[in-house]
């Protein structure tokens, strides 16, 4: 069965003693290795009851599960589990051994969840903070959600975590906030999704002599996607050995993009080896699946000359196994992305499905326009796991405002006309009191026409005359949707002017992030419609059209919209890739709650949407513009990926060598060689060592400080200022092997500089 196996993969089957570690790159058949890895072992007599496989999430573990199956089919075979799955498992036994105390019911939804956080954050927070909370509870709820989860990816203390993610001052209550969820977790005995693992993990680590029991029992454990893995699912993965049998893991430090949920490339890169290797004694075996068959060697050239700018990965090349496609890769200057992509697409369909075919975006922020572009083109999409751009919650307004411009308002019963009065009324949120809007919302349920005049007619007296001119704007366009008929487009614009309702969404999201995915949904709706060119008392059923329209598509239908997040592990024949600006790639959030992302991390999130094509690649970059905007600004990773020399190189190899090759100098050429040698093919290379012309891209670098600039934290102790410009500032502290990003307004206050 192994005859068809790479002699790197062979390797790896043949491996029989001690731990072993493998590097895989994107699309390098490492499910195929595993499952034929398993098999041999059960030939050798490993009783499958001996072997544990463990998986990163359900899809994973089904899909690997079927495969073994078919490799195998009729034998038994291993257990193939999630983490969660298993830690799941090992909960229900120590309810039964009497070490944790039983739970009721599902897991906590999310929707539990948020009301039971909404809840205890006001009662922690002060009464200024209390009644932001109460008006802008997504702001809150959210990131307070995120905190928690992120504290159960581990097994240190919330203040510790709240130091690490380097949130604002005025977030400091969640440490609290996770004491008392934490405690009416316990009365009400309930669990979540995250403490399927955290509970039994902590119980077993805390108590070593309980812990003796699950360990040491699996003569071998298998780890699929390791990159992936984080502190609590490293903790069981260890308490699971206990000192005895083997572990593989296999997976690619530089398809690590889960950091938010506490993944880092460490893991696999260094602390594997240090944690069941070096601190024991035991061996550890590295192999290497270098070769891709998924893409071409354009692709796999212009993969490894921008993900090897990363310091925080093992020395791995991607090769395109002789068996791969001719991927080719087209760079597009674009100055409307929305239009081209469309026209790209139209393109591509006519040579191939929709379904082999994928968009995907940094930032959902990205999507809504080209959302819009195909319901009007009329061309089928899926979106993976995210809401329809016509259902995004701030669109709803919109769609209110046309019920009524169209006369459908008054179909609607008291309670519904009561909560879309609610919704005028907050959004944007007009620094009202709640309880005040509520009762004004519930007074107006009665009236089912002439909104405009009744709003105006019951407005509190206790209003100032700032928040009266507030809502006396709301109830003009109220009428003015009413009784004038203007285009949809107008009346939209006028609602968002009249409310001021860009500024109303930054001031109630949680995140940089959030604001620009609202604010992108708005913008493109806006043009949508004008581009639709309809009046105002036309568009509720022009929108319902296409909603329809979309909810006919059969499943699976049409071409993929996802994100690079979502895209992980997938493939298709054709990825369309837009944003590549200094905006998006490498994104900085930067909001009232939000931690800055590394530019290592922003680098692989590249790199994995990239690696998801098969036989094309469009990469979307703007044309020459205002470079003061970060958006019409080249990313800087585009000149990292040398997307020319790749072009060349990869026409010079599938030509065997005759063509020759311009070149500048650089640090390419170290790993060139290297490259044409494992796949057997040099071509001929003409070397030129003038500087590169002034036109050429120039990734822009933080404006650094002088070296050995000493600075001392509060929390993590003295450090050097390693780099630093206008919004962050670059430390690495004494003892850590890396450097930790802050964002100047919080890190400020905290830190001692010598100047």
């Amino acid at each position: 069965m192994t005859h068809s196996l790479t002699p790197q993969q062979q390797a790896v089957v043949d491996h029989r003693h001690g731990h072993a570690k493998v590097m895989a790159v994107a699309g390098s058949g490492k499910t195929t290795t595993l499952t034929h890895f398993i098999a041999a072992r059960l030939r050798e007599g490993v009783s499958p009851r001996r072997l544990l496989v463990l998986m990163y999430n359900k899809a994973a573990q089904q899909e690997f599960a079927h495969k073994l199956s078919s490799l195998l089919p009729g034998q038994a075979v291993p257990e193939v589990r999630t983490f969660h799955a298993l830690g799941l498992r090992i909960y229900q036994r120590l309810i039964q051994q009497g070490a944790l105390p039983a739970f009721q019911g599902k897991p906590l939804s999310n929707g539990e969840t948020e009301a039971v956080v909404w809840r205890l954050l006001q009662q922690l927070a002060d009464e200024d903070t209390r009644q932001d909370i109460l008006s802008q509870r997504k702001k809150w709820v959210e990131p307070a959600m995120a905190f928690i989860d992120r504290v159960k990816a581990g097994l240190e203390a919330p203040a510790l975590v709240f130091e690490q993610l380097q949130l604002p001052p005025q977030c400091r209550l969640f440490v609290e906030l996770f004491d008392e969820f934490e405690q009416w977790r316990r009365q009400q005995r309930r669990i979540s999704f995250a403490d399927m693992l955290y509970d039994p993990v902590r119980c077993l680590h805390a108590n070593p002599a309980l812990a003796a029991q699950f360990a040491g029992h699996m003569q071998w454990i298998l780890v699929d996607e390791y990159q992936d893995i984080n502190a609590i699912q490293q903790c069981l993965l260890e308490l699971l050995h206990g000192d005895r049998g083997s572990v593989m893991v296999i997976g690619d430090p530089d398809q690590t993009i889960y950091e938010f949920r506490g993944s880092r490339p460490e893991f696999i890169v260094t602390e594997f080896e240090q944690r069941l290797g070096s601190n024991t004694g035991a061996e550890v075996t590295t192999y290497q699946l270098p070769h891709t068959f998924r893409y071409g060697h354009q692709l796999a050239l212009m993969a490894n000359h921008l993900i090897r700018q990363n310091q925080q990965r093992d020395d791995v090349l991607c090769l395109a196994h002789s068996s791969t496609p001719k991927t080719q890769a087209r760079l597009h200057l674009a100055r409307s992305e929305p239009a081209l992509l469309l026209k790209l697409i139209e393109e591509e369909a006519k040579q191939r499905p929709l379904e082999s075919m994928a968009v995907i975006h940094r930032v959902w922020a990205l999507c809504a326009p080209i959302e819009l572009a195909l319901l009007q083109a009329g061309i089928p999409y899926q979106l993976q796991h995210s809401q329809s751009v016509l259902d995004r919650w701030e669109l709803q307004i919109f769609w209110q405002l046309f019920e009524l411009a169209s006369g459908r308002f008054a179909e609607r019963s008291v309670e519904q006309r009561q909560q879309a009065w609610l919704q005028w009324l907050t959004t944007p949120y007009p620094k009202v009191r709640r309880p005040a809007l509520e009762a004004l919302a519930q007074k107006l349920a009665s009236v089912d026409q002439s909104l405009g005049e009744a709003l105006q007619q019951a407005l509190p007296g206790e209003l100032n005359k700032w928040q009266a001119q507030q809502l006396t704007r709301r109830a003009e366009v109220l009428s003015s949707a009413e009784h004038v008929n203007v285009k949809a487009h107008r009346l939209v614009e006028d609602y968002i002017h009249a409310t001021d309702l860009y500024q109303g969404m930054a001031d109630s999201a949680f995140s940089a992030q959030q604001i620009e995915d609202r604010t992108h949904t708005i913008r493109a709706f806006v043009r949508f419609l004008r581009d639709a060119d309809i009046a105002a008392n036309q568009a509720w059923d022009y929108l319902q059209q296409l909603r329809q329209q979309r909810l006919s598509q059969r499943d699976g239908e049409g071409i993929q919209l996802t994100s690079a997040h979502k895209s992980k592990g997938l493939e298709w024949d054709v990825v369309f890739i837009p944003g590549l600006n200094e905006h998006y790639f490498p994104y900085q959030p930067d909001g009232e709650f939000t931690t800055p992302a590394s530019l290592e991390s922003e680098r692989r999130l590249l790199y994995v949407a990239m690696t998801r094509a098969r036989h094309q690649l469009h990469l979307l970059a703007p044309a020459a513009g205002n470079e003061r905007e970060q958006d019409k600004r080249p990313s800087r990773f585009q000149a990292e990926m040398r997307f020319q020399h790749s072009r060349a190189l990869a026409r010079a190899i599938e030509q065997r060598g005759t063509a020759k090759l311009v070149v500048h100098e650089g640090p390419a050429l170290d790993w060139w060689p290297r490259y044409f040698d494992a796949i057997g093919v040099t071509p001929e290379l003409a070397i030129d060592t003038t500087p590169p012309p002034q036109d050429t891209v120039i990734a822009r670098k933080a404006r650094p400080e002088p070296k050995g600039t000493r600075v001392k934290h509060q929390s993590l102790g003295a450090g050097i200022l390693v780099a630093e410009d206008d919004n962050y500032m670059r430390i690495r502290f004494e003892g850590e092997q890396q450097d930790r990003m802050f964002k100047k307004t919080a890190a400020m206050a905290q830190l001692e500089i010598e100047r």
